[in-house]
């Protein structure tokens, strides 16, 4: 639990918390109002989209997973992609209890064009800082998540 005591002891994390939160917000409206807006698409559907394509076919709980959102959200994110004829779903094989993603053609002609302009999205996006600054933030957020990972 955090008290006011513990934010004033840690005043920096804390700041360094805030701006992390504001600048991964920022950067997603960014991406959002360039390149999903104009297809009708949110964040988090061009998550799923782009999760499912990586991987062909994808079970719905490691959907969730990998794209940090809860199933019931997965769930009517799924609805809405299915509904723009994007996504499809099917049974497992094995057990006919799971739900198995798998992008439709519409879908992955969608997820083709839409990869570089978020691409180009985020190159802007981080334009201002020098290679090395850009390698060192890198480093320090993948060093964050394996810190937080392993404290699972």
């Amino acid at each position: 639990m955090s008290t006011q005591r513990d934010t004033q002891r840690h005043p920096v994390a804390t700041e360094a918390v805030l701006h992390l939160h504001r600048a991964a917000n920022a950067v997603r409206q960014h991406v959002e109002q360039v390149v999903l807006r104009p297809r009708q698409l949110t964040w988090t559907g061009f998550v799923v989209l782009r999760t499912v394509w990586a991987a062909r076919r994808m079970e719905t709980r490691h959907v969730a997973e990998h794209a940090g959102i809860s199933k019931a959200t997965l769930t009517g994110v799924v609805d809405t992609l299915s509904g723009r004829g994007l996504v499809r779903r099917d049974h497992h094989p094995d057990d006919g209890r799971l739900v198995v993603l798998q992008l439709t053609r519409k879908g992955r002609r969608l997820v083709r064009e839409l990869l570089p302009e978020s691409q180009t999205a985020e190159a802007f996006v981080l334009s201002y800082l020098e290679p090395a600054q850009l390698a060192l933030m890198t480093a320090a957020l993948r060093g964050l998540i394996e810190h937080l990972e392993r404290a699972r």
